[in-house]
């Protein structure tokens, strides 16, 4: 009944670990506007998940817009992993951003995902520890390692902690393939 319904800041206000808008806007650099009572701010999407279902907004607040500063990294991609293929909660969600340098060389990347801690998480070292280097075989497994150490993944009935941290790791190994396409 809500499928047409559904908004963007309400995907976000929940703060789910597993919905879909978070990992994508992660990456993005999302900047999220809120007012209330007291005036309006504005939160970078990085800072608004301050706990499992719970956001760095004030009681009383609303979500005004979600702002995409521009410009938007060259490769972009998102990629949710659910059991069954339409109208399923993820077991996980991830998005990834990269502009590489005519060089090959990573000038910025952005590695977001949900279903892996008990927030949508940005894995801002696996972002740092690329930069400056080539986009290559060797990248992606550093980056792999980064996830190896620092998601937690959950375990449920969508997946077991070790299949989501697996997952998440081939998801990277995705992204880097169709980016050399």
């Amino acid at each position: 009944l809500i499928r047409n319904r559904a908004t963007i800041g309400g995907n976000l206000a929940t703060a789910s670990p597993i919905g879909d808008a978070a990992p994508m806007l992660l990456a993005l650099d999302a900047i999220v506007h809120v007012a209330g009572s007291s005036g309006r701010r504005s939160i970078p999407l990085s800072s608004f998940f301050t706990g499992y279902r719970k956001t760095a907004m004030n009681a009383g607040e609303l979500i005004t817009a979600v702002e995409i500063p521009k410009p938007v990294s060259e490769f972009v991609r998102f990629y949710k992993v659910a059991k069954r293929r339409l109208d399923d909660i993820s077991t996980i969600a991830a998005a990834m951003a990269i502009d590489v340098e005519a060089n090959g060389k990573v000038r910025r990347a952005r590695f977001a995902f949900g279903g892996v801690a008990a927030t949508p998480v940005r894995v801002v070292e696996a972002e740092t520890a690329i930069v400056d280097q080539p986009w290559n075989d060797a990248a992606v497994e550093r980056v792999q390692a980064i996830l190896d150490r620092t998601l937690q993944p959950m375990t449920d009935h969508r997946g077991s902690r070790e299949y989501r941290l697996e997952l998440s790791k081939t998801l990277v190994e995705k992204y880097h393939w169709e980016h050399a396409l």
